[in-house]
């Protein structure tokens, strides 16, 4: 069967709210992520999902793994299994990229925690180049000398370091919020046709469906796969048509987050 796809916004005209919708749902979901657990996480794709398919999930107790979620949708229930997928190289312990853009937010919070114990000054920093240490290490007397603390809420910097081979720039905001992110990894290269990463997740994933129908005690067992497209690691974006088998599942949704969603059944 055909996949069946719901599009957010289709023309032009509506870019500019489509970034603003972009940079609220990275907000949000910073926050979210930093805040809350792994299973937090998962629900608020789950009812994000829900609200582009135009429909209402209630979902049950959260505290369940196998499978993550019971979901009511008018008379009928289901579960719901969740699954990241990720963009590049995978090897055993899982995608490549993830891990790096993993490893450089603690980086960048580690940085954040040093500088705000000194005074309590949100900013929003957007790093741009060289995250390497040595210019990480700079970084915080070069804030320090800016003396942001005599600056007005919206007041805008540019600081730049150089202690390796390539600069590191760091563009600087006084807000009432903190936000510190690495842009090098909300860019990069989309992956318009993953129907074949998307099967053998699909797959992987159907080996525990026996498990899923005897911890619900139903038949009807959903997958969920989402690939946020907000970090670099989860640039995918369908664009074929192909469907691709769903060994056993009732339905599979792939979820580019948070524009996209295409429905297999």
């Amino acid at each position: 069967m055909a996949a069946k796809s719901s599009e957010l916004w289709s023309s032009h005209a509506a870019i500019d709210a489509r970034e603003a919708f972009r940079a609220s749902c990275l907000l949000v979901l910073l926050c979210l992520m930093t805040r809350s657990s792994q299973k937090e996480g998962e629900r608020f794709f789950v009812e994000n999902a829900a609200v582009l398919l135009g429909t209402e999930w209630c979902l049950g107790n959260t505290d369940r793994e196998t499978p993550d979620f019971i979901v009511t949708e008018g008379v009928e229930q289901f579960g719901i299994e969740v699954v990241d997928i990720f963009i590049g190289p995978q090897d055993e312990h899982g995608s490549q990229m993830k891990r790096r853009e993993s490893d450089t937010k603690k980086a960048v919070s580690a940085l954040r925690h040093k500088y705000e114990s000194k005074g309590n000054i949100p900013l929003i920093v957007k790093f741009v180049g060289d995250m390497c240490d040595e210019n990480m290490a700079a970084v915080l007397p070069a804030l320090d000398a800016v003396n942001l603390s005599t600056k007005p809420y919206g007041h805008h910097d540019i600081i730049e370091v150089n202690e390796s081979k390539a600069k590191l720039r760091a563009h600087i905001t006084r807000s009432l919020r903190s936000n510190w992110f690495s842009v090098n990894d909300r860019v990069g290269w989309v992956d318009r046709n993953p129907i074949d990463d998307i099967a053998k997740v699909i797959e992987k994933k159907s080996k525990k469906l026996p498990r899923y129908r005897e911890c619900c005690g139903f038949d009807d067992i959903r997958l969920l796969i989402v690939a946020n497209r907000i970090m670099s690691s989860g640039k995918l974006l369908l664009e074929e048509g192909a469907t691709p088998d769903l060994h056993g599942f009732q339905a599979v949704y792939f979820f580019a987050y948070p524009e996209n969603i295409t429905i297999f059944d």
